[in-house]
């Protein structure tokens, strides 16, 4: 099985219907990319996000971001997530 290339990026609550089919999509950004430059080729705008993970761990926006990785992009309206350094849903 090849290995799938580009990013994975993930949208949940209401920034889910804002990227491709069902939250998901596959982007592909130039070396050197950050957090913040994969949002925006997803369609969201970073002032829009409030808890950003990659590959499963806290990031900031201007985090950089590799072939492979899986950036999970959450509203700043998560509750809780800036007190305890995760989500409550």
């Amino acid at each position: 099985m090849a290995s799938q290339s580009g990013v994975e990026v993930r949208a949940f609550l209401h920034l889910a219907g804002l990227v491709g089919e069902k939250g998901h999509v596959t982007v592909h950004p130039p070396r050197g990319a950050t957090v913040a430059s994969v949002a925006r080729d997803a369609g969201l705008d970073p002032a829009w996000l409030g808890l950003v993970m990659v590959n499963g761990c806290k990031a900031e926006l201007d985090s950089s971001v590799g072939e492979g990785d899986r950036v999970a992009f959450f509203p700043d309206y998560v509750p809780y997530h800036r007190v305890y350094g995760m989500c409550v849903l």
